[in-house]
């Protein structure tokens, strides 16, 4: 009964925290977008008239990481999370020749049915236009690459994980990774990110840290980014074949990885700590309620 009230709790906390930064991604939106009328009539962050791509960028990059920030402050000062919860630390001993290959091979398999829904589905892929070059490519790398992979992982596998921890691997796993998917509010893209934290999770209970994951989520941010800016700028041959290899290289590659790590011994299970049943976080109502919103907003978006 503890440990189910315990879950109950921890999961309650990560869905609330989740509706919050969806909020606060809003509000700042709007404020932001205020301002920006005030200075330019008719301009906001969806229409910045008046405003470089550079500044317009950097303003959109402000409000993902202020969304991040003040649900990171509320789950420090709302629950029981700590600081040293975050494990932003170094890791103990880990393998990134292992790791990256099986990572980036979880994720293009997942681009590979997100794209394959898409064409079920008949919705175009949407991709953000990139700059040829200049100050406006180096911001757009930083928004695109850098802040996701440093403040997403601090909130998902570090806060949110965090809260989950006394749960058990399993639970501290799943609900971040399934929250971190539908917060993308896509279907395709929402699969893709839920396979990542599935992965990042695993390595941040095994590591006991968040500063490898971070490295990982930088990676496939930096090959997502070429493979956009080749098919802008580059010959289409050249786009076609750099996304082909990167989609079907990763997969094989660390299927094999994996298979060969098994044959030594290797256990993903190993060094995991048990606790509750992964399905257990679902007896969070707020928790449930929290995926069934965020699964109909998703798809009400769509339309």
């Amino acid at each position: 009964m503890t440990k189910s009230r315990g879950v109950r709790g921890a999961a309650s906390g990560c869905a609330v925290a989740s509706l919050l930064y969806l909020l606060a991604r809003s509000l700042l939106t709007l404020g932001i977008s205020a301002l920006m009328g005030l200075a330019h009539p008719g301009a906001s962050l969806a229409k910045p008239l008046g405003f470089s791509s550079v500044s317009a960028e950097l303003l959109q990059l402000l409000v993902g990481l202020g969304a991040i920030v003040l649900t990171l402050v509320f789950l420090l000062k709302c629950t029981r999370l700590q600081t040293d919860d975050l494990r932003i630390t170094l890791p103990a001993p880990w393998s990134p020749g292992f790791c990256l290959p099986v990572f980036l091979g979880v994720a293009n398999l997942a681009n590979l049915a997100g794209a394959l829904i898409n064409h079920i589905s008949g919705r175009e892929a949407t991709s953000e236009v990139l700059p040829s070059g200049g100050p406006e490519l180096a911001v757009y790398f930083l928004a695109l690459c850098v802040m996701p992979a440093v403040a997403e992982e601090v909130l998902f596998r570090g806060a949110f994980q965090g809260l989950m921890r006394p749960c058990g691997s399993a639970a501290a796993i799943f609900a971040p990774a399934l929250l971190f998917g539908l917060l993308h509010l896509d279907l395709a893209q929402g699969l893709t990110a839920f396979a990542c934290g599935v992965f990042l999770g695993w390595l941040a209970e095994r590591s006991g840290s968040i500063l490898p994951g971070m490295l990982l989520h930088l990676a496939n941010n930096i090959l997502a980014f070429l493979t956009i800016y080749l098919r802008y700028y580059a010959p289409a041959e050249l786009s076609f074949g750099v996304e082909l290899f990167i989609l079907l290289f990763f997969p094989i590659f660390g299927i094999w990885m994996i298979g060969h790590a098994r044959q030594q011994g290797f256990r993903f299970s190993a060094g995991l700590r048990p606790g509750v049943d992964v399905l257990a976080v679902f007896a969070s109502p707020a928790y449930s309620v929290t995926v069934v919103f965020l699964v109909v907003y998703a798809v009400l978006l769509v339309h």
